[in-house]
């Protein structure tokens, strides 16, 4: 929403809230370019034209655009045979089998405190591996296992963030204390990317 904002008032549209009785305060005026954004996730433009009368009809464009992705979930620690997990849900209708074996990364929108008080939404993108969907090795498998391999959502599609040992040598040192819901390590990473504390 950031960049198309910036894009639209460039352009010329003036941003508006969405709360504000538009008609009391006579914000709107014919041949205005006008933009509003909701929870940093949609924005709305709309241009009046410069003959506009009320009843006179208008003409609405939509478009909508988003990713398959992997969210994290809102209790999201994990572990299995010695590897520390992030729990995901899956979004989209994705070609899942491909996100096995591949680097995957980081990016949203984080809900932090601030220091006088209140709370603050900060965007992320950590332009780095840190996770895996592990696949087992060809080897290990027949081809008419390859062929049967359905992927299960739940079960097959947890990335690996960190093997245990260096989760508990980081804890005996001290640096635990984190949200229980989610891996410490996790929670450290996202810290440092939006520069606040982890707690």
């Amino acid at each position: 929403c950031v960049r198309a904002a910036s894009k639209l008032t460039e352009a010329g549209f003036t941003e508006i809230k969405e709360t504000d009785p538009w008609a009391e305060k006579s914000m709107l005026k014919p041949g205005g370019k006008y933009f509003y954004t909701r929870a940093a996730s949609t924005i709305v433009a709309f241009a009046i034209g410069a003959a506009f009368e009320a009843g006179n009809g208008f003409k609405v464009i939509g478009a909508h655009t988003d990713s398959p992705v992997l969210k994290v979930k809102p209790i999201s620690k994990k572990s299995a045979h010695g590897y520390m997990q992030v729990g995901v849900e899956c979004y989209g209708g994705g070609l899942w089998h491909t996100w096995f074996d591949r680097d995957l990364s980081l990016a949203g929108a984080l809900i932090v405190e601030k220091d006088g008080g209140g709370f603050d939404r900060k965007l992320v993108h950590i332009q780095r591996p840190l996770l895996r969907v592990p696949n087992l090795c060809i080897h290990l498998q027949t081809a008419d296992e390859r062929s049967k391999f359905e992927v299960n959502k739940e079960n097959h599609l947890v990335p690996i963030l960190a093997m245990m040992d260096k989760e508990l040598n980081k804890t005996a040192e001290g640096e635990g204390g984190c949200d229980e819901r989610h891996a410490s390590e996790l929670v450290r990473l996202l810290a440092a990317e939006a520069g606040c504390r982890p707690e």
